[in-house]
């Protein structure tokens, strides 16, 4: 038998489904590629938002912190302007002696009095304060306990820097005053031990060497009972060693300097950050 017979009409609807698959298949691949493309689109949106995110919380935080170190350093201005105030009126009695000093109220800083002392070291018990730099040099504080008249207790002295030995095995040669001495000092009442990297004095050490400054522990190694202060001796350098303390060793002027230093530093942070979000916008034009 021969091929059926295909109407017209039958060809047209054949032709017109295929077509309509066609259309179909064509409007999704169109959908898929734009939807794709928005993703995309979206992706690469949503990680310069979070890049401008990122970069803004940077530059405030940057920017706080500076302000605040700036702020931390004009406080620390003010405090010491306060300290030398307070130094400079207690100075302005002249130098006292020893009576004189306790006579002040209990209530007072004694930090910065000067004063005048006599008294008779003693020789078997000092030590050297470790890390202290005088004219670029490394070496030690020279620490002794003076006995003063119708005193019962010890006061422990600074009596200045001693150059470090070429080895820290072996400890330098010092000289304690024998016979009675007479001295002028600066009192120092608070925060005798001073910046330090060690946290005590530790075993490792020789005997005369420490790390920092504890009363408490200077009196039990030597059997002493001490004054609750110690004083620093004042001076020209001798065959004992070199005075260098300073009750203020930052003057205000630079805790200021520090300040405009951190303030400059803030605001050129801000101007970076404008100037960049500025060429960034450009570019995306």
């Amino acid at each position: 038998m021969g091929r059926p017979l295909v109407f017209p009409d039958t060809i047209i609807n054949k032709a017109r489904n295929k077509l309509n698959n066609i259309n179909n298949n064509s409007r999704t691949i169109i959908i898929l590629i734009i939807t794709g493309f928005t993703l995309m689109q979206l992706v690469v949106f949503n990680k310069q938002k979070l890049s401008s995110i990122i970069t803004v919380c940077l530059v405030v935080i940057v920017v706080l912190v500076c302000v605040r170190l700036g702020f931390w350093q004009l406080q620390r201005a003010d405090q010491k302007q306060q300290q030398l105030n307070a130094i400079e009126n207690i100075q302005q009695q002249g130098v006292m002696n020893w009576a004189q000093l306790h006579q002040l109220p209990k209530e007072w800083n004694k930090t910065g009095v000067l004063v005048s002392l006599s008294g008779y070291f003693d020789t078997n018990n000092y030590w050297l304060l470790d890390n202290q730099i005088y004219n670029g040099q490394v070496g030690y504080d020279l620490l002794s306990l003076l006995k003063l008249p119708d005193e019962s207790r010890f006061l422990l002295v600074n009596l200045g820097w001693v150059k470090a030995g070429r080895s820290r095995e072996t400890l330098p040669n010092v000289t304690i005053p024998s016979g009675r001495f007479t001295l002028t000092a600066q009192i120092k009442e608070d925060n005798l031990s001073g910046f330090t990297l060690a946290d005590s004095n530790t075993q490792s050490d020789l005997a005369k060497r420490i790390q920092i400054i504890d009363l408490q522990a200077l009196s039990s190694q030597s059997q002493r009972t001490l004054v609750d202060f110690m004083a620093y001796r004042q001076g020209g350098e001798d065959e004992i060693a070199a005075p260098h303390y300073e009750a203020v060793v930052m003057s205000p002027e630079k805790h200021y300097a520090y300040s405009v230093q951190w303030f400059l530093i803030a605001i050129a942070c801000v101007v970076v950050a404008i100037f960049a979000s500025k060429k960034r916008i450009d570019n995306e034009k």
